[in-house]
């Protein structure tokens, strides 16, 4: 009978599930796993193998829309989940598996939902501080999952797929050279706090062009301004070796260019969690928030911060106004870190 597994709504944490799916599916290699979650978060699943149905929620975030949400779920119905894994920890995520009558709903206890979980976990941060734990953990029962150096299996580290051919088309039309393509990932959409300077950037990329690098500069739509604040600090005689995508390649793109970089630059964000996942030389530069609650799941990964007395603070902006976590973290100590990572996969 198949599992249903409602997912989370940001890339970084999909991929955060993908421990909890791999172990699924290792224990129970013929249980088909159905993923239900937005489409954004939907398209870091495509390149979960394990996953065997992807079910978009037709909701946007937030909204309650209870009568619509009543006849999916009905739809649901119909494939007969023997169990759910409810990963995010709203009210409204457990609604459909509640309303579809699926008979075992796991999930950590909020926002009231007691009565939508069959088997629901009261999570103590301090015995499962990083995300990844906290979503393996439901697979357990209760009792043989009570902090996560317990568990009776350690989570894999997640992996994502990457299309080759998908890979061809892109170097042909952006003019990438994989074989010296270094991918910075310059946005922070937590907010500023989590910003390396945008100067350091700019600074970064000549040191890059200048020792024969290309760049390809990443994100999101909402990244798109930072990254033409970065290009503008690059002399017009070396531009032509940035390739700027930050706002113009979906997400299934943006992990294919990922996969073909010798190393990834990036904050605490999904694209550093893209990175770790498809197994790129990574180094990721860690402003308030915390390597103990996200770091990049992976051997080839750096992480970087200035050590302060207020790090971390987990705040979008930084109370202090210094920012000192990683506006003191200088160019030189990215580029050799970088550098290192490089030197890795010759």
């Amino acid at each position: 009978m198949p599992t249903l597994v409602v997912g989370p709504n940001w890339v970084g944490d999909m991929i955060m599930a993908h421990g909890l799916i791999a172990f699924l599916k290792s224990k129970r290699p013929d249980d088909p796993i159905h993923m239900l979650a937005p489409s954004w978060s939907l398209d870091v699943a495509r390149r979960m193998p394990e996953i065997d149905q992807l079910i978009e929620l037709p909701f946007d975030h937030g909204e309650l829309r209870l009568k619509e949400r009543w006849s999916f779920a009905k739809r649901l119905k119909f494939s007969r989940y023997h169990r759910a894994f409810i990963l995010p920890n709203s009210l409204k995520s457990a609604l459909i598996p509640a309303m579809a009558g699926i008979p075992r709903r796991i999930g950590w206890r909020g926002e009231y939902r007691y009565k939508l979980l069959t088997d629901f976990r009261i999570l103590r941060e301090s015995r499962f501080p990083r995300m990844i734990d906290r979503y393996m953990a439901l697979g357990f029962p209760a009792n043989l999952a009570l902090s996560a150096n317990q568990l009776p299996e350690a989570p894999p580290y997640p992996r994502l797929a990457v299309d080759e051919a998908s890979q061809a088309l892109l170097v042909s039309r952006y003019g990438l050279d994989a074989s010296r393509l270094v991918a910075l990932c310059p946005g922070a959409e937590f907010g500023p706090a989590k910003q390396w300077p945008l100067e350091q950037f700019g600074s970064l990329t000549i040191r890059l062009i200048d020792a024969g690098y290309q760049v390809v500069l990443l994100g999101s739509p909402n990244d798109a301004g930072d990254a033409e604040a970065l290009l503008d600090q690059v002399p017009a005689s070396k531009s032509g070796e940035v390739v700027n995508l930050a706002g113009d390649t979906t997400i299934p793109d943006a992990i294919d260019v990922i996969g073909l970089a010798k190393v990834v630059v990036t904050h605490d964000s999904g694209l550093m969690h893209v990175a770790a996942a498809t197994g790129r030389p990574l180094v990721a530069l860690f402003g308030p928030s915390s390597p103990d609650h996200t770091p990049p799941l992976s051997k080839k990964a750096i992480t970087l911060t200035h050590p302060v007395p207020c790090h971390p603070c987990f705040q979008r902006e930084c109370p202090l106004q210094h920012q000192a976590c990683l506006s003191e973290l200088s160019v030189g100590q990215v580029f050799e870190a970088l550098s290192r990572q490089i030197k890795r996969i010759r």
